[in-house]
């Protein structure tokens, strides 16, 4: 059950999949446009046949088993999802590897699906994953077009920025995975379990270099004393860290170089929402949300 086209136990949604998303410019400097993932806050779920989903989702939920649940211990708003490593396996045992994952028709050809996400647990050998890929016309399978992953607990809770190589409209495949570490010929060991929320695609303007080999990640968020900004490798270039009111207006900056971890205290600054911009040789690359909570 390692992967979703050998999956017997999918529970199916049986609302129609949302092929328009709703586009939300964002006022900045440079062109940001959004659109939510189908249900990609998890507010919606619907029960069937004694299995609760999110809504427009398939996962691997069984009578008894339910690796993919809906929690109120919420990053954002009511619900979040949260996936473990708790399927059932081929010997009637919770321990597979939890997966879910939703399929829809893109509006726009986007640059980097965003989310917020909390890894609680991650026994030795196991990993939390976030898989984007889209339909490949010429081959009839599903090509793989980013990946975010982690084989540790985060420091609470991180914004993932996952650059992807769109091509085109075909249709996009987003894929959650919590994976146990799988003991050959006997059966997978270990726990992993992660909550994830607020997953949307975004565009902005970028060079080719930083849409492919851009990614950060911010932590805690919310924040009270200090942000900190992971970077997926060092920038060996001029970069600045800028911190946004929601009128645009510069808060705070920070200007490094070769830095994969960069921290922006937050003594002085008023609670509320805020984005932080990653601006490498003067040209802003990346961009995220962040709350402030005091």
């Amino acid at each position: 059950m390692s992967k979703i086209s050998k999956t017997t136990a999918m529970h199916k949604s049986t609302n129609n999949i949302k092929r328009g998303l709703c586009i939300l410019p964002l006022c900045f400097a440079f062109l940001l446009v959004t659109a939510q993932v189908p249900n990609g806050n998890f507010e919606e779920w619907q029960t069937l046949d004694s299995i609760e989903n999110p809504v427009h989702w398939e996962t691997n939920n069984y009578v008894g088993y339910t690796p993919v649940a809906k929690t109120t211990n919420a990053i954002e708003g009511l619900f979040s999802m949260k996936v473990s490593s708790t399927a059932r396996d081929i010997f009637g045992k919770a321990r597979e590897h939890g997966c879910a994952h939703v399929k829809f028709v893109p509006t726009k050809e986007y640059k980097y699906l965003t989310a917020s996400v909390k890894v609680d647990t991650v026994d030795k050998g196991g990993e939390v994953s976030i898989r984007v890929k889209q339909w490949q016309p010429a081959s009839g399978f599903y090509g793989k077009i980013g990946t975010w992953k982690v084989t540790a607990a985060t420091k609470g809770i991180v914004q993932v920025v996952l650059p992807i190589e769109q091509a085109g409209l075909d249709t996009l495949l987003i894929e959650i995975w919590a994976k146990n570490y799988y003991y050959p010929f006997i059966a997978p060991i270990g726990y992993t379990e992660m909550i994830i929320d607020n997953l949307q695609l975004t565009t902005m303007v970028a060079t080719e270099e930083s849409q492919k080999n851009l990614g950060w990640a911010i932590y805690p968020n919310p924040a009270t004393d200090v942000i900190n900004v992971e970077m997926q490798w060092p920038i060996g270039k001029p970069c600045t860290l800028r911190l946004l009111d929601l009128q645009g207006r510069l808060v705070k900056s920070c200007d490094f170089i070769n830095s994969s971890l960069i921290s922006l205290p937050l003594a002085d600054t008023s609670p509320g929402i805020y984005f932080l911009e990653l601006i490498v040789q003067g040209e802003t690359k990346l961009s995220g949300k962040v709350v402030i909570r005091k």
